[in-house]
């Protein structure tokens, strides 16, 4: 089989369902062609969360990605810890195996060794240490590829969701906020849909900020000060931009749907309405970055780890999107 893709998958927090949704996706052969996987693991965990499945998979251990092989289960092999799996319980000692597999995973992606790289969920709280000081994945490979910014992205189907702040706390958003920050956002999104998505002339709305997106003024000034000079300077520029537009009355009348690309504020603002539309099978992408990196749109959900009641849809359309965005940069 010809133009192979490999995939680099960190197996996120291993007392989550991150190891169950992976296994499970990657079982469903159908949905792999052309793709070959390389988990980043302890070994022992992989076996434990096969046997806890029940399921059969013929295993590749390897020490370089360059022995990864098609239609086998690959195992990048992470130095042995003797951790003990215990189900949907916040330990450090979890997270410390979640970024072991994250940071390695991510080098070879940097390096260029794998296409690609799928991340399961992390526990933002236990993955804390000396080299993870971020709020999340975004800001992580935002920093490790030396990007000052990048672009929060919700893929799923034709709706794409953007935020212009990432994991901030509300009374931090407005100060976030600005034209240059914007301007910036909405340059992401528009290359991003035209490389990774192969939009020749994409359509953007921006959302507003406050209620009614501020009522003229009434209810706050973000409106007019910052976010529609940023839309103003943004079509000056040649962007196809319009808004702004109250987010309620945007997704409730399906006025979203005319639109190839949505960027709100915050993350909740473009989030809420993305996972309700997509049933939770929707992808997060970080758009502007050298390497292409998707996961699921979901957290560790430790209420329901080691129940085999994990869907695996949301984790296997993100190595789907993946593959489809290296193919679409591929034709640069």
């Amino acid at each position: 089989m010809q133009n192979l893709i490999k995939l680099g998958i960190s197996i996120g927090d291993p007392n989550g369902i991150g190891p169950e949704i992976i296994l499970k996706a990657l079982s469903e052969e159908d949905g792999l062609n052309g793709i070959i996987p390389i988990i980043y693991s302890e070994l022992d965990i992989i076996e434990f969360y096969l046997n806890h499945l029940g399921i059969k998979s013929d295993i590749n251990i390897i020490d370089d990605p360059i022995k990864a092989q098609y239609g086998r289960l690959n195992i990048f092999q992470l130095s042995n810890s003797n951790f003990k799996i215990d189900f949907g319980q916040q330990k450090k000692e979890s997270g410390k195996v979640a970024f072991q597999s994250l940071s390695k995973a991510s080098e070879h992606a940097v390096k260029n060794l794998i296409d690609g790289i799928v991340t399961a969920p992390i526990d933002k709280n236990t993955i804390q240490g000396d080299n993870f000081d971020f709020n999340g994945h975004t800001e992580y490979f935002t920093s490790i590829t030396n990007n000052i910014q990048s672009l929060m992205l919700m893929a799923y189907d034709k709706l794409k969701v953007g935020i212009v702040t990432n994991h901030l706390s509300i009374d931090q958003v407005s100060k976030a906020i600005s034209v240059g920050t914007i301007l910036n956002k909405i340059s992401l999104m528009d290359q991003s849909l035209k490389r990774d998505f192969q939009i020749k002339n994409p359509k953007i709305g921006l959302l507003g900020l406050n209620p009614h997106s501020g009522d003229g003024g009434l209810i706050g000034q973000q409106e007019v000060k910052i976010i529609q000079p940023a839309i103003d300077q943004a079509i000056e520029k040649g962007f196809n931009v319009l808004g702004t537009f109250p987010a309620d009355g945007f997704f409730a009348s399906g006025n979203y749907k005319e639109y190839d690309g949505i960027l709100g504020m915050y993350h909740d603002q473009g989030l809420i309405p993305f996972k309700i539309l997509s049933k939770n099978q929707g992808v997060n992408f970080t758009a502007g970055l050298p390497i292409i990196r998707t996961s699921p749109d979901h957290g560790t959900a430790y209420e329901i780890a080691g129940k085999n009641k994990a869907s695996f849809i949301s984790f296997q359309n993100a190595i789907l999107l993946a593959k489809q965005i290296y193919l679409n940069r591929s034709k640069d």
